[in-house]
Order: C-alpha cells, then sequence, then structure tokens
C-alpha cells in the first residue's frame, strides 16, 4: 500500500522570512533533512531577495499595412504582488527584424507603472514579421523572461508576399511527466507535435508501439499538438511513438527509460491535488528510509514537504489547494543530498481575481456614436488603466499570443515558448484548465533554474531607472553655485559645491523629446555668468535586450492581394508622413492673448522671440509697466508707486503659480523661455495682501530660443530623453465596406482609459465606421485586478 501524506496546515515561520510548511509525520527525520531544508530555503531567499518586474505589451494590432500605426500601451508590475510597478519610470520599447537589428525604439515615462506611445509603419519597414519588445534595464538582471515580446507582421501592398516552405518533417517531442522515464514503474509522457515553424499542429493521431512494434492504444492531441500516455516500460526495452497526419506518418522512438530514479504523476482530485511518487525495485532499496524533500514555490516563497520511500515503492502524497499558492507552483523533489531531480509545474486558478464588464451601451448621435463600458467592480477612486482596440468584427489582424492574464501568471515561470497562451485564460472553465496542466506537463523545468539558485543568485549589474541622472563636471568657476533651469517636469533648480567638489550630480531628470538642459553659474551678487561644464549622461542610449529573448514562432504570413487599383488608405503609399497631434503654431499672439484674458484678470504680454529679445531682463521689462525697480548687488525689490499703502507696496510676484518670497530669485532674469506674463496692478482678488498688485510669470521649458554668443546660459543637447505620447489618429480609409477593411482595418484606439464617477469607460467612434465591431479590452484596477474581454458589439 503507497504511503498516505497529506500537508499539515499548522505553519511556522522562519527568520529568514519563507514559509515552511512540513511534514511532520516522520519524527526521527535525520539532521542531514533539516540541513538540506536550511540551504535550500537559504539559496532561495538569496536568490530571490531582489524584487522582480514584468511588462506587458497590449498592441492595436499584430498585423500592419504600411502607412498605419502601431500603437501600444506598456503595463508593468511586480512579479510577486501582481500591482502595478512603480519602481522604475524608464520603459523601452522597440520593434526588431528577424535578424535582430532595431529599426525603430524609443524611451517612454511610465507613470503609476503604464505608459503608451506608438510607431509609425513607415518606408523603413518592408513586408515580413519583426518582434515587439518592451523592457525595462531592472529586468535584465534576470534570467526568467520577464519582459514582453510579441510577433507582428507588417504588409506592404506594393510588394509580393509569399508564404514560407513548411517542411513535411514534423517535431515530435516526447517528455517524461517529471523529467525522467524510469523502468518497471508507472509513467506518464507527454507529446508534443509541431510543424517546421514551431506551431502545434492540431488533432493528430499517435500510436504507441512496443519493440515488437505491437500497438499498445492510440490516442489523439488536442488543437496544439499536445497529449499525454501512460506507460510502464520495460528495463532495456524499446519503444517508439507513431504520429499520422493526413499527409504525414512518421515515427519518432522513446528514450530507453532509466534503470534506477523515481517517476511523478500529478492528477487533480476536486480541492487538491495529488502526487505520486513512483520507483522499482532496484531504485526502493537504497533509496529507502532516506529523507527527500518536496519544494513548491512560486518565485517569491516556498514551501517543504518531508518525503520518505519507507515501506513501499510508491508514495501517495494530497496538498490541498488552500495551501498551493494562487497562479503558478513549482513543485521540485530532491533527493536527500539536496540535489533536484524531479519537476512539475502546477496552475492554481482560485484567488487571481479578475473583473467583467457589462453589457455595452451606445447612443447615437448625428456623426458619431457614444459608447460606454459599464466597469462595476472598478473602484474610480483607486488608479486603474483600460487600453481598448476597436476593429471590425472579421479582423484578421489581431492575433495576439499573449493576454495581460498570460503575460503576468504563465510566462515568466515557463522556460519555453508556449503557443496562443492567452487561450488558457479566456473564458476560463475545466476543459480550459485540464488543456493548461496538460500543456505544463509537457513545460519540464521552470525557468528557476536550480543550478543558478544555488551557486549564481543574481546582483544588481543593471539598475532601477527614474529618469536621466547627470554628472556635471567643472572645469572652472569662481562661484561654485550653479542653477538649471526647468523643463517640463522638473523645476528651477541651484546647486552649490562644498569644499574641494569639482561636480555636482542630479537624479531623476524626465526630459521630453527635444528638450534642452540650460545652466547658468550664480556669482556673488547672484548674476548669472556662462558656465564651463562638463555633463555625463546616465542613461545615454536605450539598452538592447541581448539575450533570454523567447521569439513566438513565425505564423503563416497573410497573403494580400493588390492587384486592384483601389486606394486602401486616403494617403499614398509612397512617402507617408506620420500625423503627430497637429500644432497650430501659426495662431496669432493676439488669438491667444485673448483667449487667456478670458480666463484671468489683469493685463496679459504674450511673448514671443521679439519680444524677449527686446529686453535684457525681468527687471527691465516690469519698470514698462509703470513699477519702480531697484536691482543691484543680487538683490531686486518692485515698488508700485499707485499702492494704496506706503507701507505694503510690493506687489505679489508668483512664478509658474509658486508666491515669491524672496523677490531675488527673479535677479537679472531672462526671459528666454518666459510664454507670458500677468499684471495686474489692482490686485484684485487677492486679499490684504494684493493691494499693491500682483504679477504672474509663466514659463515654457520647451521654448526653443536661440541665445546669442553674450548669453550667460550654457545649452546642453540631451542625447536620450523620453518620447511624448501622441495622440492616436484612426486611418483615413477609401472605402468602408470592402473586405480589406473589414480584415485589416482599425475603428479606433484608447491606450489610457480610466472609469469615470459613474462606473464607465465612454469613447466615441465616427458614425462611418459602426457596424460589427469588436472592443479588445485589457487592463488593471482596484490595485491588482486584471481584466481581459474581448465584447461584441453591433451597431446599425
Amino acid at each position: 500500500m503507497p504511503n498516505n501524506q497529506q500537508i499539515k496546515t499548522k505553519t511556522t515561520y522562519k527568520t529568514y522570512h519563507i514559509w515552511l510548511l512540513c511534514l511532520l509525520a516522520f519524527a526521527s527525520s535525520f539532521s542531514q533533512e533539516s540541513f538540506t531544508i536550511n540551504q535550500i530555503a537559504e539559496s532561495f531567499t538569496a536568490y530571490t531577495k531582489l524584487p522582480r518586474e514584468v511588462a506587458y505589451g497590449h498592441l492595436n494590432k499584430s498585423t500592419f499595412i504600411k502607412g498605419e500605426t502601431l500603437a501600444f500601451t506598456v503595463y508593468v508590475f511586480d512579479k510577486n504582488s501582481k500591482q502595478l510597478s512603480t519602481g522604475t519610470s524608464n520603459v523601452y520599447c522597440a520593434i526588431v527584424d528577424t535578424h535582430g537589428k532595431i529599426v525603430k525604439h524609443k524611451m517612454l515615462l511610465a507613470q503609476n507603472g503604464v505608459c503608451y506611445g506608438s510607431f509609425f509603419v513607415d518606408e523603413q519597414f518592408a513586408s515580413g514579421n519583426y518582434n515587439f519588445q518592451a523592457y525595462t534595464n531592472w529586468m535584465k538582471n534576470f534570467d526568467e523572461q520577464n519582459f514582453y515580446v510579441q510577433a507582428i507582421s507588417i504588409i506592404d501592398p506594393v510588394e509580393a508576399t509569399t508564404p514560407p516552405i513548411v517542411s513535411s518533417k514534423l517535431d515530435i517531442q516526447l517528455l517524461p511527466e517529471g523529467g525522467h522515464l524510469v523502468a518497471n514503474t508507472q509513467n506518464t509522457v507527454g507529446i508534443v507535435v509541431k510543424d517546421t515553424l514551431g506551431l502545434g499542429v492540431p488533432n493528430t493521431t499517435f500510436e504507441v508501439l512496443d519493440s515488437d512494434n505491437q500497438s499498445m492504444g492510440s490516442m489523439t492531441t488536442n488543437q496544439f499538438g499536445i497529449g499525454k500516455f501512460a506507460l510502464r516500460p520495460n528495463k532495456a526495452a524499446t519503444y517508439k511513438v507513431k504520429v499520422q497526419t493526413q499527409e504525414i506518418t512518421q515515427i519518432q522512438p522513446l528514450p530507453i527509460a532509466e534503470a534506477y530514479g523515481i517517476a511523478m504523476t500529478l492528477n487533480k482530485l476536486n480541492d487538491k491535488i495529488i502526487l505520486r511518487f513512483h520507483t522499482n525495485t532496484d531504485t526502493f532499496k537504497p533509496i529507502q528510509n532516506k529523507p527527500y524533500t518536496l519544494v513548491v514555490h512560486n518565485g517569491h516563497d516556498l514551501k517543504t514537504i518531508s518525503i520518505q520511500f519507507t515501506d513501499a515503492a510508491e508514495i501517495l502524497t494530497l496538498i490541498p489547494h488552500q495551501d498551493l499558492f494562487k497562479g503558478m507552483n513549482i513543485l521540485t523533489l530532491f533527493d536527500e543530498k539536496g540535489n533536484p531531480i524531479l519537476e512539475r509545474l502546477y496552475f492554481k486558478h482560485e484567488g487571481i481575481q479578475l473583473v467583467k464588464s457589462e453589457e455595452v451601451n451606445f447612443e447615437q448621435g448625428e456623426d458619431s456614436t457614444l459608447i460606454k463600458i459599464p466597469m462595476k467592480a472598478a473602484n474610480p477612486k483607486v488608479f486603474n488603466n483600460f487600453s481598448l482596440s476597436v476593429l471590425p468584427a472579421k479582423t484578421k489582424s489581431y492575433q495576439h499570443n499573449q493576454n495581460i492574464i498570460s503575460a503576468l501568471y504563465l510566462q515568466p515561470y515557463v522556460k519555453g515558448f508556449i503557443e496562443n497562451a492567452q487561450y488558457y485564460f479566456t473564458d476560463i472553465d475545466r476543459q480550459k484548465e485540464f488543456e493548461l496542466d496538460l500543456l505544463l506537463l509537457t513545460q519540464g523545468w521552470s525557468s528557476y533554474n536550480w543550478e543558478n539558485i544555488f551557486n549564481h543568485p543574481p546582483t544588481i549589474k543593471f539598475p532601477f531607472e527614474q529618469g536621466i541622472t547627470i554628472k556635471a563636471h567643472i572645469n572652472q568657476s569662481k562661484s561654485n553655485t550653479f542653477a538649471m533651469f526647468p523643463i517640463t517636469y522638473n523645476d528651477f533648480e541651484t546647486f552649490e559645491l562644498k569644499g574641494s567638489n569639482a561636480s555636482f550630480e542630479k537624479q531623476g531628470l524626465y526630459p521630453l523629446d527635444k528638450e534642452q538642459l540650460r545652466f547658468v553659474e550664480l556669482n556673488r551678487k547672484n548674476s548669472g555668468v556662462k558656465p564651463h561644464l562638463f555633463l555625463e549622461f546616465t542613461p545615454s542610449k536605450i539598452p538592447n535586450l541581448e539575450k533570454h529573448l523567447k521569439i513566438e514562432p513565425i505564423k503563416q504570413p497573410i497573403i494580400f492581394n493588390s492587384n486592384n487599383s483601389q486606394a486602401f488608405l486616403i494617403n499614398s503609399w509612397s512617402g507617408l508622413e506620420q500625423l503627430d497631434e497637429i500644432v497650430l503654431s501659426v495662431r496669432k499672439k493676439e488669438s491667444r492673448k485673448e483667449q487667456l484674458s478670458q480666463q484671468q484678470s489683469g493685463k496679459i504680454d504674450v511673448f514671443d522671440d521679439n519680444l524677449r529679445k527686446s529686453y535684457m531682463d525681468f527687471a527691465s521689462y516690469i519698470r514698462t509697466k509703470g513699477f519702480m525697480v531697484y536691482q543691484n548687488n543680487g538683490q531686486l525689490n518692485i515698488i508700485n508707486p499707485s499702492a494704496a499703502s506706503a507701507t505694503n507696496n510690493s506687489p505679489m510676484v508668483y512664478l509658474d503659480d509658486m508666491r515669491l518670497f524672496d523677490l531675488n530669485t527673479l535677479y537679472q532674469y531672462r526671459l528666454d523661455i518666459v510664454d507670458y506674463i500677468l499684471v495686474d496692478k489692482s490686485g484684485f482678488g487677492q486679499g490684504a495682501n494684493g493691494t499693491a498688485g500682483v504679477i504672474k510669470i509663466y514659463t515654457d521649458p520647451k521654448i526653443s530660443f536661440t541665445f546669442n554668443e553674450s548669453s550667460p546660459f550654457q545649452t546642453f543637447n540631451i542625447p536620450l530623453t523620453f518620447s511624448s505620447p501622441t495622440k492616436f489618429y484612426t486611418p483615413k480609409y477609401a472605402f468602408y465596406q470592402t473586405q480589406f477593411y473589414k480584415e485589416y482595418g482599425v475603428v479606433n484606439w484608447l491606450p489610457n482609459c480610466k472609469v469615470d464617477a459613474q462606473d464607465n469607460i465612454t469613447f466615441k467612434i465616427d458614425n462611418i465606421q459602426t457596424g460589427d465591431l469588436k472592443i479588445f479590452i485589457e487592463g488593471t484596477c482596484n490595485d491588482g485586478i486584471l481584466i481581459s474581454e474581448v465584447k461584441r458589439l453591433q451597431i446599425n
């Protein structure tokens, strides 16, 4: 009779904060056992001490026509908590061809773990297959694939496309459960049948043959070419599997069964899993009563169970679901010397929180349709983000391998590529749970390599990145005080050197696009002089993702027929340029002045280059507004001679809506990045403190002003900046009832939807694009609850 063992629910906590849940069925366990458990636990603690991040990229499509926009939202999660990560702000995205060459890349600024952007599919792309990558610098420290990779296809309608040649040979993999095929005991063997592109061959029939070519039974693989069978192989006997498709018959021999070893089988029974460890007579005697250890971990926490073969060659272990981790469980059996000998992956769905939307509503207007997606389960007071791709219902251009659930809970824990991973987490039922377990049976060892866990814990070679760091080296200085002028996400800041220091450092810079850094040296009179600085930037270029790439197998490309002369997009195919957000730079200054004047009282001057050049500094400008100005020896005083009180005659001054109590900040303040200045000598609305008037200065760091040689500023180009997210423009099509539009067209893309106060996600589409639609939703809310849905909507 097998030994029946079940985990006790009592939990003991060790000082290394790993949860050890140990069987105490054998109170006489050897001290070697305790040493082995402690050694495993301590090594595991050291290996998993550094936090991990996991990226998921939601793309608006997977197949793009030249002239379209590849748009995306990237979510970065803490791998353990499954909540959005705030550790990293720098997210790198790239499109890479099949030779590993980067075609386009950019750095994006993640806020609350989310960022979004786009790439224009222009003349740099030829027809073919590419990979979209999303990652952080920190992810490069680890062996597990925590970054995101997705295959995409690009089609140039003027180029002929031909399908790849698929060989008639099958790739047949025979994979014993746990990793070993052991003679003279019961084994479970997984089978995977793939074509030469690496994709599963669905519904293939296979037959197990003994050494006399006698059939031992036949079965069929599932839609991904995966199946399993039971086998009790004889010692030194040969076995093979015959696989048949409609076109091919191929035979694959099984490896010779090992004379010594342990086999394992895992099955789910209601609210528990059953683990059977089998061995044969030759193995049983040498291992009898030796302390083995079963380790269960999820990449962060660990539990151990003591295992011993005492009076039988089979052990039956029951583990209640409540004692397993939610999501991935990696079960590894160690021998008495602490060597890993078997491993199996198991997925527990219970505890994973998913949210579903309710029925979509819409209101059709004259030109557009308002669509509302109720999301009652999402708390609008907690950060949430949903990305939506709206496409015609018959689309062929949305064939993503991952969704947000599989990218977070499945892919980072396996070593191999998983075909159509999102399938297992869409409309989950018992059948899909069974198919996922069948998949995991064939995955073998997890991405957590025990050789590395014991001997090569990760070190911090690639740090968390939060913006850009500069180190300024000073060639010469008289005052040792420097000022950096503001950019969009960074304020004005001064740096004062102490002692013999010849450099200063600034962390957390977030420059956008073509922004520059401007420095000035402040002398003892607080006058600005041109500094002599040399700047080092970190990072200064986008880091490459050079290893651990599990590339999705190339799918059959879509054969695109463009023989007719009909234009697909309104834009011609040649000379395409991306439509960024349209900035009306020709807007008249007076119209903007009028708009600003409607928002607040007072007189406003909107600055252009000519006005900036008209004044040496702020003091010379404000004198022209009827103020008395005294600027000398680093001090600035402003007096309103028409103030009602002689003792309160200095106006209130604001710089970018921050009140300045020390006007010396504006000593010799140049107007190079001033956008507009409001002057209200009456001080209306400012209370008693505003009786001498109010002056409000507004700057725009994006203003590109040409400095002359006598300028006291030293200006630096920044080698790597964050790319601003641009508005997504839906392509305009020549026709909306064609097969082309129904299969490849785009209705809308919304990268950063939020739930409003009425618990709805709301957006509009043009009426010309209504009809039978699909809305692909990915996102997260309520501190880690995920959504992955496809909504069908019919709008006549």
